[in-house]
């Protein structure tokens, strides 16, 4: 199984082919998350703030690809 980074990299490549404009949108969502993280307190946190931003991108770029047509594999 390919590693998160590699899988989030495929799927944005794919959306970025299919829909640029929808790509930028996931891109703030990504960056209002990974602030958060920055904002934490504890390493700890920030830890957890990070991966949540990853897994939130994820979720929102796995919709958008769905909405427009895409398909990945894992």
């Amino acid at each position: 199984m390919p590693f998160a980074n590699e899988r989030i990299e495929r799927k944005d490549r794919l959306l970025t082919q299919l829909d640029s404009k929808h790509a930028i949108k996931l891109e703030g969502t990504f960056t209002d998350h990974l602030t958060a993280a920055i904002q934490s307190g504890s390493p700890s946190e920030r830890q957890q703030a990070l991966h949540k931003a990853i897994e939130a991108y994820e979720n929102n770029l796995d919709d958008a690809l769905s909405e427009n047509g895409g398909s990945w594999s894992e």
